[in-house]
């Protein structure tokens, strides 16, 4: 039998997700205490719950099972400055996959040292966060050319001047 490979849910991951992380190899066996996790707002919610806190118990028990993981599904808690301390904690680990978008970012800023960079691989999911980024964008590009800011400004006021005429959207390209 292969040995386990385990994987620490160090970010929240929906219950009815994480087989995909299983099914992916009967060896991999996943290190998750839901009671150690904040609670997501929304999916896919990375900033969590700011009252959010774990007591110094807790905090020891979440300690624990992320040094015991040889990789990490996401930053603990989404924040660099657990990233640098679970590292140092966990000689066995050599894979972090990060979720949440900039996790190039959150990496460089967790002061990690050129040998713990060697030692872990940092993944991230880019990409996968494209439609919502298009959707985005469109939104950008309708609200300034629909002059979004005077729309909200008059709304604030409860005043309404008369008609103007909104541009289109290739009128509004053509002047930039």
């Amino acid at each position: 039998m292969p040995p386990t490979i385990k994987v620490a849910i160090a970010t929240p991951l929906d219950p009815s997700l994480r087989h995909v992380i299983t099914d992916v190899d009967p060896s991999v066996e996943l290190l998750v205490d839901d009671s150690l996790l904040p609670v997501q707002r929304i999916p896919g919610d990375h900033q969590f719950d700011p009252d959010f806190v774990r007591s110094a118990e807790q905090q020891v028990a979440f300690d624990r099972l992320l040094s015991q993981a040889d990789i990490f599904y996401g930053i603990p808690d989404t924040k660099p400055a657990a990233l640098g301390p679970a590292v140092r904690a966990n000689p066995r680990l050599r894979w972090v996959h990060t979720m949440a978008a900039g996790g190039g970012a959150q990496v460089k800023a967790a002061g990690l040292t050129a040998r713990e960079l060697e030692r872990v691989v940092f993944t991230t999911s880019a990409g996968v966060h494209g439609p919502t980024l298009a959707e985005f964008a469109m939104f950008g590009v309708l609200a300034g050319a629909k002059d979004l800011p005077r729309l909200q400004a008059q709304q604030a006021q409860r005043q309404w001047t008369g008609r103007w005429a909104m541009r289109q959207v290739h009128e509004h390209s053509a002047r930039m």
